[in-house]
């Protein structure tokens, strides 16, 4: 569905007027975290669909040691929608005493999905939907796929990056790929693309978060064929190692490179303070611009709001984030 059609509304337009928005957001880290946190109990209906690509921590010697695919973006989102999060959070983010060589012991909450999973037989999602109920989950929190997601990268300057905790640490990445070709979406994410009302990517770490989903065949042709507009959420700042040195141009291009071209309809980034001046945070030199020649990728419309917080300024305010994504749709009057 275009966004004019979107913003215009017509019969979907009056169908979610009678029933909650469904909002559907893709990614996984602590980004994801924070933009779940501030659309919940917002009067929307919530899913969030993770990524499975991590493979450090706690997550990485689960995954190595039961075979199960990583807990800990599970986790984070699972606690961001919890009922009562703070308590739930102050149980589930508790890490018991590391093991001899470790340096960071597991977290209750990853032990609690493990052993959830193990007691659905190995089923990735049955073991979610049985932590969900525990936490009386506000939303869905669902995996994009339910095997363990493993990334090659390769930087410019001819190196090759195995794992998603390396990809993280490294500096100049030219692309990111899966080493296998045939991994599948959960069907629950396939149907959560389709029926949303609003998608949206982000914020969250580029090449290990947000690009694992366009990686996956499946759900990068449910985005293709999506009825609702995709909201690209730009991180604030640059990423120490992974996109270090990347402005908001660099980061679309990656994006399109790797299977987003012609995804995105509206970029939403943040105004941070420099100096005393709110400047967009991305935005550095070069500005972000519409492509020039005719044949490049046309860049989509971007928005540059305050979300960004005052505490943390590198990172987004997890409630003014919010409040701007669901006042997108007046506002979109303006830039399409």
């Amino acid at each position: 569905m275009g966004l004019r059609s979107w913003i215009r509304g017509g019969s979907l337009a009056r169908k979610v007027q009678r029933r909650q928005r469904r909002m559907v957001v893709l990614g996984g880290g602590t980004g994801m975290a924070t933009i779940l946190r501030g659309l919940k109990g917002q009067g929307v209906d919530l899913t969030a669909i993770v990524s499975m690509a991590d493979d450090g921590g706690s997550s990485g010697i689960l995954r190595a040691r039961l075979g199960i695919p990583p807990v800990g973006d599970l986790r984070n989102c699972l606690i961001a929608l919890a009922d009562a999060e703070s308590t739930a959070g102050a149980l589930l983010q508790h890490r018991l005493p590391a093991e001899r060589g470790a340096t960071r012991g597991h977290p209750v909450g990853n032990l609690l999905l493990a052993a959830a999973i193990a007691e659905e037989g190995g089923d990735l999602e049955r073991g979610i939907e049985r932590v969900h109920r525990i936490l009386n989950v506000r939303g869905r929190v669902i995996p994009a796929t339910t095997e363990a997601l493993r990334l090659r990268g390769h930087t410019r300057a001819g190196l090759s990056v195995i794992g998603q905790a390396r990809l993280a640490r490294t500096r100049g990445i030219d692309s990111v790929s899966l080493d296998s070709t045939s991994v599948r979406a959960t069907r629950s994410a396939l149907a959560a693309i389709s029926q949303a009302d609003l998608l949206v990517l982000g914020p969250g770490s580029l090449y290990t978060s947000l690009i694992p989903h366009l990686l996956v065949p499946e759900i990068r042709s449910a985005l293709a064929a999506r009825r609702a507009p995709l909201i690209w959420v730009a991180n604030v700042d640059e990423q120490e190692g992974e996109t270090e040195g990347m402005n908001l141009d660099a980061h679309m291009d990656a994006l399109v490179a790797h299977g987003g071209a012609g995804l995105i309809d509206l970029v939403l980034a943040a105004a941070i303070s420099r100096r005393g001046a709110a400047d967009p945070g991305l935005q550095l030199q070069p500005r972000f611009t519409r492509a020039a020649s005719p044949s490049a990728e046309p860049r989509p419309p971007i928005l540059v709001r305050s979300i960004a917080s005052k505490v943390r300024p590198h990172l987004h305010d997890s409630l003014l984030l919010a409040h701007a994504l669901l006042k997108l749709k007046p506002l979109l009057h303006k830039v399409d």
